[in-house]
């Protein structure tokens, strides 16, 4: 496979640097030290509903196939994408796992 020009390589790079600057600036606003308005609160009901869809998107391009293999990767089952998302989404040492067993608390 020949390699990758140094345009296209330069092109991925400001792709995933926009892409970084972009959760930067929602991990900023998650954490940010001042009281949160209503307008806060009403913003972040949204974000996380868009940051799960993108974890879907994610697992529905990396499903397995009926070889084993995940349809994208086309590496064995489950790929480090899944394994990776897997890992960070059930790190019971993260908020997200907190905030699921409250949910599931309060029922």
């Amino acid at each position: 496979m020949d390699a990758i020009s140094p345009v296209l390589t330069d092109a991925f790079q400001l792709l995933r640097d926009d892409l970084y600057e972009h959760l930067s600036e929602a991990e900023f606003l998650a954490t940010k030290v001042i009281e949160w308005s209503d307008e806060d609160v009403d913003a972040a009901r949204i974000l996380i509903p868009d940051l799960v869809l993108v974890i879907r998107g994610l697992l529905i391009e990396h499903q397995l196939t009926p070889h084993g293999t995940c349809c994208i990767c086309t590496l064995e089952w489950p790929c480090p994408v899944v394994t990776r998302i897997h890992a960070l989404v059930k790190d019971p040492e993260r908020e997200f796992v907190a905030l699921v067993r409250r949910a599931h608390a309060d029922e």
